[in-house]
């Protein structure tokens, strides 16, 4: 394991997050392809104790409204 620390959460890493929300089934490549970023950025990125935690958020967060519409 890298002793670096990880990257700090920036504005700009919203697009990672947003791709792997959108396309649930990629791979970590394909991601860095579409933002710009290289394939161990990208892998950085997502290992970051911040991002799994802003992950996770979004994640409950679409399951909620995913109820909510499955009770209407």
């Amino acid at each position: 394991m890298s002793r670096r620390p990880y990257p700090a959460c920036q504005r700009r890493h919203e697009a990672v997050l947003f791709w792997l929300l959108q396309n649930p089934g990629g791979k970590q490549y394909e991601c860095a392809k579409a933002t710009g970023y290289s394939r161990w950025h990208v892998g950085r990125i997502t290992a970051s104790p911040e991002f799994k935690r802003r992950f996770q958020e979004a994640l409950d967060k679409r399951l909620e409204l995913y109820a909510l519409r499955m009770l209407e």
